[in-house]
């Protein structure tokens, strides 16, 4: 950031981060913002100086709200607000994109007839999106790197933090209607967004472009393609959405491929998979940035009675010590 710093380096994640403090001092947080706990972990405080209440070990990434002397206020992973030394963090630079890769820790997500869970394949694709847009000049964030819980609220308040272009929440599906002659991915926008549905228009199309050649035993819903639902009350259904949607975020939920389906789950296992997934999220995004394309795939669903997946709450909630 600084031309008297060292060069920017890269996290075990891929993120981008900002130079190692020089010698002169510490590097300037300002708040909202981003960070990374460093490889040594954090100690949590109640209080700014106050006595340790817990610890987030090293590569946990978190948004910041405030910074007082020495010290620097951030949500945890599980939601909690808590204080941690500036000198166990490194900020990172405001993104223009941020990856959310779905479940985490005891939340598996989808699983594979194989045992191939969901969790892992998001968090794999968040991270490859990520080295890849940095090749194009475009800056993500990932709000979860590793295995472990995030709440929801968490995920929102980070990307709220960093105000980027667009949020796309990676998943992998399940129960799909039956079989299909195309990838049954699915892609859904806010209801009220037209950036929104440009973009999940373009991840709809890209995923399709890049899984139609591996010629699965492909399965889907019937109205696969890029669409929107709603709740009861009409409002965005998928948690991420609306409330990224009253933070005036643009956001996608991305349901990649069917990883309970056997034939889908033996492609995802292998990493050639995993890139063509990742480029496609990094093609998309790209397209979104950068030209007016307006994407396709777009459907009219049909209506759902069915609830979405459990997660995402506090309830048993332990940050990553």
């Amino acid at each position: 950031m600084k031309a008297s710093n060292p060069p920017a380096s890269s996290s075990p994640g891929g993120l981008l981060l900002s130079p190692v403090p020089s010698p002169a001092g510490p590097a300037v947080l300002e708040a909202p913002g981003l960070l990374e706990i460093k490889g040594s972990g954090a100690a949590l405080a109640a209080t700014p100086g106050g006595p340790a209440a817990g610890r987030l070990r090293g590569g946990v990434t978190a948004p910041f709200t405030a910074v007082e002397a020495d010290w620097v206020k951030i949500t945890t992973p599980c939601e909690l607000s808590r204080w941690v030394p500036t000198a166990s963090v490194s900020p990172l630079p405001r993104p223009q994109v941020i990856f959310d890769p779905g479940h985490g820790g005891r939340e598996l997500g989808a699983v594979g007839p194989s045992g191939l869970s969901e969790k892992t394949i998001n968090t794999d694709l968040a991270i490859k999106a990520t080295d890849l847009l940095a090749k194009e000049g475009i800056t993500a964030a990932v709000t979860r790197i590793g295995d472990y819980r995030a709440t929801l609220g968490f995920r929102t308040s980070f990307a709220a933090a960093a105000k980027p272009e667009a949020l796309v929440s990676i998943h992998h599906n399940a129960d799909p209607d039956g079989p299909m002659d195309r990838p049954g991915t699915e892609t859904y926008y806010q209801i009220a967004s037209a950036g929104s549905k440009r973009l999940a228009g373009l991840i709809y199309e890209e995923t399709i472009r890049a899984l139609s050649p591996l010629g699965a035993k492909w399965v889907g819903d019937t109205d696969a393609g890029a669409k929107w639902r709603p709740g009861r009350n009409g409002a965005d259904y998928y948690g991420i959405l609306r409330q990224a949607r009253q933070a005036n975020l643009t956001a996608v939920l991305a349901e990649m491929a069917f990883v309970s389906n056997p034939s889908e789950e033996a492609l995802l296992a292998k990493e050639q998979t995993r890139r063509l997934e990742a480029g496609a999220l990094a093609k998309a995004v790209t397209r979104y940035l950068r030209t007016k394309d307006p994407g396709s795939g777009y459907t009219t669903p049909y209506p759902r009675k069915e609830p979405a997946g459990p997660g995402g709450g506090r309830s048993g909630c332990t940050d990553p010590g």
